[in-house]
């Protein structure tokens, strides 16, 4: 785990992949417990808040607040459109028909099967999901096709960008769950980019995967 920046307020690390963001039933050690740890080794208050999470095998930037009112304002900010930005990188099988887009859903939230779903129109339990989508590069290995997305968020769904790719017929890089043919430990999503303001002052944070392991090797 690297921790990029700290203060009083918030925390901005990298979750490596196969991690969870908080405790959960699995009991395997999550990143909440991993950054308390450090921050009780360098003499600091070990007080950490979720205030937004990423997928057990996603990895990249992640922020945690260090105490109750820091977390009421990033919950604030999570739930503004686009006041808490978050980009990501993504392989996806196939390659979409235009350059640059955007994907708008409406998601349920399968809890039984730990699985979103895109339905045809509102309904009960089914929220919109909204992204922009960029084809950075695409390429050829073992006869198939695959491309690197750079993809910004809109909302924060569950699963969102897993379900809309899947949806239409590009699914994530080892994403089994939603119909990836690729065997892979972690499936290739990343979160690259964070962007906020907080009081007053305006942060910016980047991170890329390491371009030495597969699959993301195939576009280093």
């Amino acid at each position: 785990m690297d921790i990029l920046f700290k203060n009083n307020d918030f925390t901005v690390c990298i979750k490596p992949q196969g991690i969870p963001s908080q405790p959960d039933p699995s009991g395997c050690v999550d990143m909440t417990a991993l950054l308390s740890e450090e921050l009780i080794k360098n003499g600091e208050k070990s007080d950490i808040f979720v205030i937004h999470r990423l997928d057990r095998s996603t990895g990249g930037l992640i922020v945690y607040a260090r105490n109750k009112e820091a977390a009421a304002s990033f919950s604030r900010l999570v739930a503004e459109k686009d006041g808490f930005e978050k980009d990501y990188l993504a392989i996806v099988a196939g390659v979409p028909e235009e350059k640059r887009g955007n994907m708008t859903d409406y998601l349920f939230k399968d809890s039984v099967q730990k699985k979103a779903f895109i339905v045809k129109s509102e309904r009960k339990g089914a929220k919109l999901a909204s992204l922009d989508y960029e084809v950075n590069k695409t390429v050829i290995a073992d006869d198939k096709c695959f491309s690197l997305l750079q993809i910004k968020l809109h909302t924060g769904r569950f699963h969102q960008i897993r379900a809309q790719l899947s949806s239409r017929g590009m699914p994530i890089y080892g994403d089994g769950k939603y119909g990836s043919r690729e065997k892979a430990p972690n499936f290739a999503l990343w979160a690259n980019r964070i962007a906020f303001t907080y009081k007053g002052k305006r942060y910016e944070f980047e991170s890329a995967p390491d371009l030495s392991q597969k699959p993301w090797s195939l576009f280093e």
